[in-house]
Formats: C-alpha cells, structure tokens, sequence
C-alpha cells in the first residue's frame, strides 16, 4: 500500500459515508464533515512517509516531504471532485436549504431580499465548495506534509531501529 492509495480509500470513504447518511435520512451541512477531513489529512501525511520509509528506509527528507505532498494533493482532489459530484447528483438541495436560512438571517438584518439570495447563491454553491474543499484541505495536508516528513526523517526514522 501507498500513500496514494491510502488517500484513494480515504476520500472514497467519506463519499460513502456522506452518501450513507444521506440516504438514511441525516441531514448533513456541508461543512460538517470538515473534522474527518483533517483527520483523514493527518493520517494519509503519516502514512506516506510510513509506507516510504518501509519500503527504503534510506528515503531522506526530500523524498519524504514529496510523498507526503503528492498523497495530500491527491486526496485534495478527490475529495474535491467528490464533493461536486455528490452535491450536483445527489443532495441537489442542500445549498439551497442552507442558501435559505443565510438569506433569512441578512433580510433579519435589513438587507434587502433580491441582494441577499444573489451573493448568497454565488459564494455557497456546489462548486465554490468544491473549491474550498481543494484548497483548505491542500493547504491543511501541506502543513501536515512538512510536520510528518520531519517526524519521519527526525525521530520514527530512529524508532524503527
């Protein structure tokens, strides 16, 4: 096994997990599964330079931060395109439940309907979330690239003997 391929298992399983709950009638906002995700971030930034450094244990700092940063870029990805899909397929309305309570709370608020639903409906949507997806958790798995590759290179590597 690989990094790469435990991010595939990774991000696979959230959509599953997402789909299940969904069909089983849990209501889930979109931002809701963002504690997994960082979870899963932080498992795939081990297990690369894990499975690396078993493989060779001669591997050094360089070559343990790349497979850190190509498992996260991959599972950001995944998760990404994942996320679209599911959101453009499956739980077409969950933008538009959750666009509907955002409008309430500005109209609240004295801003006006029409203006409201326009910017609301522009920044909450299937693909601006799929956009965020990509970019928080490849910014989340760099970070936890770089910590594992030094833990990996630093301490685990003397750990194993």
């Amino acid at each position: 096994m690989s990094g790469l391929n435990t991010a595939l298992v990774l991000a696979l399983a959230t959509l599953a997990l997402r789909t299940g709950l969904y069909y089983a009638g849990v209501e889930l906002a979109p931002f809701k599964l963002i504690p997994l995700h960082l979870l899963f971030i932080v498992l795939i930034a081990f297990f690369s330079g894990h499975y690396l450094l078993r493989k060779d244990p001669s591997r050094g700092f360089g070559e343990l931060l790349r497979a850190g940063f190509q498992s996260e870029f991959f599972y950001a990805v995944l998760v990404a395109f994942l996320c679209w899909l599911f959101y453009t397929t499956i739980d077409t309305t969950a933008f538009s439940a959750y666009n509907a309570r955002l409008v309430e709370g500005f109209v609240e608020q004295g801003h006006p309907e029409e203006q409201a639903r326009e910017k609301v409906g522009k920044l909450y949507n299937p693909f601006s979330y799929a956009a965020i997806s990509f970019f928080g958790s490849f910014l989340a798995g760099a970070f936890n690239a770089i910590a594992f590759a030094a833990l990996h290179h630093k301490l685990l590597r003397k750990l194993r003997g």
